[in-house]
């Protein structure tokens, strides 16, 4: 076959068009800010909104910029663009070869020459049915980039590979899981023609007890990258190595305070192009913690704004990575939080005024209690007149609660027995007569050590007098261990129920029945109910008729976990759990949290919400699943709990 001058002129061309692009004067970062000492939120509004928003990719004359945007729970995610055209930057657009709501793509890397863009996404391969996380690769195209294409063996395995970066000698670093959930940083060296296979870099690099997300400079002198589980340091932190010219690796060295907020919600950092800027994920906010106690119609106007605690694209001048002692800390200086424009509606009647359901689940209080963030735990007080219910987003993990007045339901805010937000309070139980609240901490109970994250779980319990809550105090042994306990739930005769994890993380389910103003030895529940890899989050009728528990790793489970009943038979003992069916369960649904109304009428569940997403997804489409169903956060759904009884072995 003889080449085709024609063709070979062509490529000539495209090349010198790449080499003519590099030679343009390199437009200012989106923002219009130079990177200091100090980091800066990037761009918001324009980069940073209130999305998960992280991943940065540049070309070599950085005119084209390319990060990744995700909902709650990463239920949609898609890489974005924005590119320097006629003097100024195009809006936010969904990369043409992403986008496809089937699938996630994230941690895009744009080769040092312009000419490969690589990057995670859990499509299928050609051939295949279903995929799983893997790095794929495309090639620089005139008009863009080739269509993308699983990068394969050595690189790619059955388990997870992601977060690619590479070299200017192309080698490739990235990221590899196994079954036991370690994570691993590799490095696959370019031969010219191929990867050869990958091999786990040294204990300077995968240090701790998890490390993850590496991005490495041009030269390969340096690798920034996310780790847990160093000595000394809590959380997850960011780090780099040094590497010598003989190839050994230094490290790890903490980047500091400046980067390092304290909150260990960060885990994507890159080095820009002409290596002046150096861009971090973080979940810090820019006027530092929530105002306290915390209004609904603050957490509300939050969700669209960048900078109020969800994962953020934040930059600081790169000068700081040779003496990370140099940033300055405040991490940006203090700026009004959003002011309120969303009111809270006007609602009467029992359960805010809500539509009852009857035996087809229905969305609880949309817009309202069910808002596009996580929200669960549903509890009433005896007389229907004041509603306590979880909420876990933006860092802040807390129980609102709400009272009918004259007027209404009023605004919900944080719980008084939640007076401190630097630690975390979930999942309420209430005693019989309104007076104990019960609810998981971690905060460390006496003779505990204080850990960061949830490396304390306790119950806690505060005693109400009808005009405020007691300062909390941890429950005492023998309810209270090194283990983790959690997910209090009370039956009428005061009997606790409550989860305990092992030594593994596998959750069970315990009771523990009054005993003074404690309780006694709790007893561990039958296997009858404690069954698949873990039982956790068991929520009893107040007349102990029935049990509905959370189970993972059964073998009839019809998603991840499921929910299941257990009801009680004639002699006192829990009978096997029977699988609340596709009313509740399903693929992709996972059980978290189910409660009963006081009059045991209505059964209140989280899960979250389907809905039909347009494919391909756009950059205003994923902005209103921030707020809307489908967004992948937690929402509360209710039902007639006479359902239930159709399940009962006594029916």
């Amino acid at each position: 076959m003889v080449a085709s001058p024609l063709r070979g002129t062509l490529v000539l061309s495209f090349l010198a068009g790449l080499l003519a692009l590099s030679a343009i004067a390199q437009p200012p970062l989106p923002g219009d800010v130079e990177p200091g000492l100090q980091p800066r939120l990037w761009a918001p509004g324009l980069i940073n909104t209130g999305l998960i928003t992280r991943d940065v990719a540049m070309t070599p004359d950085q005119s084209e910029i390319y990060f990744c945007v995700a909902t709650a729970g990463y239920a949609q995610s898609a890489i974005c663009v924005v590119r320097w055209e006629d003097g100024a930057w195009t809006g936010p657009q969904i990369a043409p070869f992403s986008g496809d709501s089937r699938w996630m793509d994230l941690e895009p890397f744009i080769s040092p020459d312009g000419r490969r863009f690589f990057f995670m996404s859990n499509r299928p391969a050609v051939g295949e049915e279903t995929g799983d996380p893997d790095v794929w690769v495309m090639d620089r195209v005139p008009g863009g980039w080739s269509e993308p294409r699983n990068l394969g063996a050595p690189v790619n395995t059955p388990d997870p590979e992601y977060f690619p970066a590479v070299t200017r000698e192309g080698h490739l670093y990235f990221c590899r899981s196994d079954a036991s959930g370690v994570h691993r940083i590799f490095k696959a060296i370019w031969d010219g023609r191929a990867f050869l296979t990958p091999e786990p870099l040294p204990e300077a690099v995968n240090c701790g007890t998890n490390r993850f997300n590496a991005t490495i400079d041009p030269e390969e002198s340096r690798l920034i990258f996310t780790a847990a589980g160093v000595p000394g340091s809590p959380g997850i932190r960011y780090y780099q190595a040094r590497r010598a010219a003989d190839g050994t690796w230094t490290g790890p060295f903490d980047l500091g305070p400046a980067v390092n907020e304290g909150l260990g919600r960060g885990w994507s950092p890159y080095l820009s192009p002409d290596g002046k800027t150096f861009f971090f994920m973080s979940g810090r906010r820019i006027a530092g913690e929530d105002s306290w106690p915390l209004r609904w119609s603050v957490r509300q106007c939050e969700q669209h704004a960048a900078g109020t605690g969800n994962g953020n694209i934040w930059l600081v001048s790169a000068a700081l990575l040779d003496d990370p002692g140099s940033g300055i800390v405040p991490a940006d200086a203090p700026q009004a939080m959003p002011v309120p424009t969303v009111a809270f509606p006007r609602l009467e009647g029992p359960y805010l005024g809500q539509e009852q359901p009857g035996v087809e689940p229905r969305l609880f209080a949309p817009g309202v209690l069910s808002t596009g963030l996580n929200e669960r735990d549903v509890l009433f007080a005896p007389d229907g007149r004041r509603l306590w219910y979880g909420l876990m987003d933006r860092g802040t993990v807390t129980v609102m609660t709400t009272h009918l007045t004259d007027s209404g339901w009023s605004e919900p805010v944080s719980a008084g027995f939640h007076p401190d937000p630097s630690f975390a309070c979930f999942e309420p139980a209430l005693s019989p007569d309104g007076t104990r609240m019960l609810f998981l901490s971690n905060q460390a109970a006496p003779g505990q050590t204080q850990g960061a994250g949830w490396a304390n779980q306790n119950i806690f319990v505060s005693e109400g007098d009808g005009t405020g809550w007691s300062t909390p105090r941890a429950l005492p042994a023998p309810v209270t261990t090194d283990a983790a306990e959690y997910f209090p739930s009370l039956a009428r005769d005061g009997t606790l129920y409550f989860t305990r994890e092992d030594s593994t993380g596998a959750g069970a389910v315990w009771a523990a029945e009054p005993d003074g103003e404690g309780y006694g030895q709790p007893r561990r529940l039958g296997e009858g109910v404690n069954c698949g890899t873990s039982a956790y989050n068991a929520s009893v009728h107040p007349d102990e008729r029935w049990l509905i528990v959370c189970i993972q790793g059964h073998r009839d489970n019809l998603g991840p976990a499921d929910y299941w009943i257990s009801f009680r038979n004639p002699q006192g003992d829990w009978d096997p759990v029977v699988n609340l069916g596709p009313t509740f369960n399903g693929p992709g649904r996972q059980a978290a949290s189910a409660s009963v109304s006081p009059d045991g009428r209505f059964l209140f569940f989280s899960r979250r919400s389907e809905v039909d997403v347009a494919v391909p997804l756009t950059w205003e489409g994923l902005q209103d699943l921030q707020t809307g169903r489908g967004g992948g956060g937690l929402d509360i759904w209710w039902v007639d709990a006479g359902i239930l009884e159709s399940l009962s072995p006594q029916r």
